[in-house]
């Protein structure tokens, strides 16, 4: 009897964890999460992105500009590869999820502007 109520007690705790995997499972294919080849895309857009900042960088030590001005300048020098980006990861052009992108090529910029002057 109670290693019945203890099997019983397993399947009920296991049993929403086993639902909520399903669910986690369709929300990344809805994603287009479970394509390799839009994975290696979007990995690859990030990578260009990520580079092409840090090569506009490099007046990250001209001490007479600000770190905000040169992350700016750099984002907006990346443009075309941040709008690449977000064409692949937001194929249903939610403007939250451009947005989100944004602020992170904003982020990473001074990132790599604070690296570049040794504050990072």
């Amino acid at each position: 009897m109670t290693a019945t109520r203890k099997t019983l007690q397993a399947a009920l705790v296991a049993f929403p964890l086993l639902l909520g995997g399903c669910e986690a499972a369709s929300s990344l294919r809805g994603a287009g999460l479970d394509d390799p080849k839009l994975m290696k895309s979007i990995n690859d857009a990030y990578e260009a992105r990520d580079n092409c900042l840090a090569a506009n960088v490099h007046l990250a030590d001209a001490n007479s500009a600000s770190a905000q001005s040169l992350a700016a300048t750099a984002a907006a020098s990346c443009q075309t590869q941040t709008d690449v980006l977000i064409s692949l990861s937001n194929p249903s052009g939610d403007p939250r999820v451009a947005a989100a992108i944004q602020k992170d090529s904003s982020f990473r910029a001074m990132r790599f502007v604070l690296n570049a002057r040794g504050q990072g």
